[in-house]
């Protein structure tokens, strides 16, 4: 079984993040070695990679190795000025920054592919998590679908714990479907040319400022949800309530995303019948507060938009 990038043990079963490692495992399995070959070809920092189980090996071996070059940067207490010296690396700076001290001549460096014979990621000392991670971000802005989907698998540790953070604001489930969100979101528009450097740290800070942004916004009067929809639907916001809408929302049913009493409040908020006003007064008729009513539209519509994203990613994988 894989682990995050930070190494932490992976949840499965039937919540969103237990779906999504599972569905890495079987990703992980099969290893799309022509995926992964085309990576190698067109990135460096991918050279050497064979299957999916490298390019995962190649982020969480840098990352490790940074963390040990960070400690190895403090000196011990009392060290004399004999004792040896500390590493140049700077403390969460990205893993291949600095090597630990060798003697002799430092070996030249090699910027071609790795040897055909060698199984196996180039060494994380010379590559890094960061030129790995923005390899992938490259990929996955180019249109390739699993390689933004390896950068949220190697991510997904984090977003756990964004949610965690956030105990008691709202159910886990709505939750880690919050920052999950949120982590696609980042990864899709992350800017690879002007942060190339610290990239996992990045991605950690922005998706927690999405769902601090988001939780924030719950506790005003106007919910985002008309955008949210407008985005899965491909639409102006103001055309969130138009017949896409409810078929959008029959999907959402059918599949078991969502329940159909969730559905006909959202279509009684966003588009009620012809004489009938939406908003509080759709949670009045539905003999909840429109507090509720505003809860349990956002965490519908959360669950929609990861569930479309997820249906959409495996189409495309499948195509792949």
């Amino acid at each position: 079984m894989s682990v995050t990038i930070t190494g932490a043990r992976r949840q499965t079963g039937t919540g969103v993040a237990g779906r999504l490692n599972d569905e890495w495992d079987r990703l992980r399995a099969d290893g799309r070695p022509d995926v992964v070959g085309r990576w190698a070809a067109i990135e460096t920092a991918l050279a050497g990679c064979r299957d999916l189980a490298d390019v995962e090996a190649a982020v969480t071996a840098a990352a490790a190795t940074a963390a040990r070059a960070a400690r190895g940067a403090v000196p011990a207490r009392g060290r004399g000025v004999t004792g040896a010296a500390p590493s140049s690396a700077r403390p969460g700076s990205a893993a291949g920054d600095a090597a630990p001290a060798r003697s002799g001549p430092a070996p030249a460096t090699t910027r071609g592919p790795a040897s055909p014979t060698a199984r196996g990621p180039a060494s994380p000392t010379a590559q890094g998590a960061d030129a790995v991670l923005i390899a992938l971000l490259r990929l996955a802005h180019g249109g390739d679908p699993l390689a933004g989907r390896t950068v949220l698998q190697l991510m997904l540790g984090k977003a756990i714990r964004i949610a965690a953070g956030h105990a008691g604001r709202d159910s886990r489930d709505s939750l880690e479907h919050a920052a999950i969100a949120a982590l696609w979101t980042v990864i899709a528009t992350y800017p690879t040319e002007r942060r190339p450097t610290k990239v996992a740290a990045n991605l950690a800070m922005d998706t927690l400022g999405v769902v601090s942004r988001e939780l924030a916004h719950r506790r005003t009067e106007t919910p985002a949800e008309p955008d949210v929809l407008a985005s899965v639907l491909g639409t102006d916001p103001g055309r969130a309530a138009d017949v896409d809408l409810a078929e959008l929302l029959a999907w959402a049913v059918g599949s078991g995303t969502i329940s159909a009493a969730d559905a006909s409040l959202l279509i009684d908020i966003y588009a009620p019948a012809p004489g009938l006003d939406g908003g509080a007064a759709a949670a009045e008729r539905a003999g909840i507060s429109w507090a509720a009513a505003r809860q349990r539209a956002s965490r519908a519509v959360r669950k929609i938009a990861c569930a479309v994203r997820a249906d959409t990613l495996g189409e495309a994988l499948d195509a792949a």
